[in-house]
């Protein structure tokens, strides 16, 4: 069992290839809110980080050589051509549950890709539920509208507070190593150690330190260790270190900001056929994006080439920019079968 510590908010995901059948299953990532209070309730997501890149899903085309099916598709599409970034930067799904927050007892809220479900469970007791369950309903689905995303379907259930009580030996487990972590990160920050991210393992009762990969501070942080298990006559703890690039942690936050302003027309609107979205930034930044359409369609690589240009259109506007910067980066489209079609 590992608990993370952090000195500072981090939300990366390591570059991990998720085979397609297991894609119906939900991975929970909470949510947090910048540098405001987190929220009263959890916001969980599915998300997919492939091997190579992430996920990227739409339908953008315009090439005259297509099949009387997709150009009855293309007839659909009110913008084509163009991805449509949220103004405010909040994406559809921080935007409900912001406002449900402020009218309703909400108990916790997630989505699930690709089916594309937004489930919404509702804190209080039956008579509470019953009342406010088509308001809650209503509520999703206006600001579901409002965005022209009618990929979403929504779910509203009654939630059942179910609260697990560690067992005492997880109580010491847990209060012990925290006071170890705490006096350990207040003397490494005395030293100017940077420590990026602290979990430990109980199991093997390790200790396991995030570092920049520009500093030979490990010996340092084990002195520190040993002192402090040492004063409180402690058992032993393992350690171990993974350096981290900063540069490409830096870059790796603003890829990932820029996929979630790309993702939410993309998978917001029933028209794009969007499965999944993701990104990677290594070696270099990369989007990629899976279609729902069979490598077998003879239109399939004119649709893969006009969404690379809307993407690449997008990644290039003034709301974009500064965040790509000077990066090189690439843009995959994977057709149903998760074959390049670009």
């Amino acid at each position: 069992m590992k608990e993370p510590w952090t000195n500072e908010m981090k939300e990366q995901i390591d570059d991990i290839h998720i085979p397609e059948e297991r894609l119906n299953r939900s991975i929970e990532v909470a949510i947090h809110r910048g540098k405001k209070e987190r929220r009263k309730f959890p916001v969980n997501r599915f998300l997919l980080t492939a091997s190579a890149a992430v996920v990227l899903f739409g339908l953008f085309v315009g090439s005259a050589f297509v099949s009387p099916a997709m150009a009855s598709m293309v007839a659909k599409i009110p913008y084509l051509g163009k991805i449509v970034v949220p103004e405010n930067g909040e994406d559809v799904v921080q935007e409900i549950a912001d406002e449900l927050e402020e009218k309703y007892t909400i108990m916790g809220m997630g989505v699930s890709y690709p089916e594309k479900v937004i489930r919404i469970s509702i804190g209080g007791d039956n008579s509470y539920y019953t009342k406010v369950k088509s308001e809650v309903e209503r509520d999703v689905k206006d600001i579901l509208k409002k965005r022209h995303h009618d990929a979403y379907g929504v779910e509203v259930n009654r939630g059942r507070e179910e609260v697990m009580e560690p067992t005492e030996e997880e109580k010491r487990n847990s209060q012990e190593f925290m006071t170890i972590y705490d006096e350990l990160a207040k003397e490494a920050d005395k030293r100017g150690i940077g420590l990026l991210q602290t979990s430990v393992d109980y199991g093997s009762r390790e200790l396991q330190f995030e570092i920049p990969s520009n500093e030979d501070t490990e010996e340092e942080i084990k002195e520190i260790l040993d002192g402090t298990v040492s004063s409180h006559g402690m058992d032993e703890i393992n350690v171990s270190f993974k350096k981290i690039n900063m540069d490409k942690r830096d870059q790796d936050k603003r890829w990932r900001e820029i996929l979630t302003l790309l993702q939410d027309d993309l998978l917001g609107k029933q028209e794009y056929n969007v499965r999944m979205v993701g990104y990677s930034v290594h070696p270099e930044p990369e989007i990629q994006a899976f279609l729902s359409i069979s490598k077998k369609d003879v239109d399939a690589k004119a649709f893969a080439e006009e969404l690379e240009k809307a993407i690449d259109e997008v990644l290039q506007s003034d709301k974009l920019s500064s965040k790509v910067k000077d990066d090189d980066y690439h843009i995959n489209i994977y057709s149903k079968e998760d074959k390049i079609l670009n």
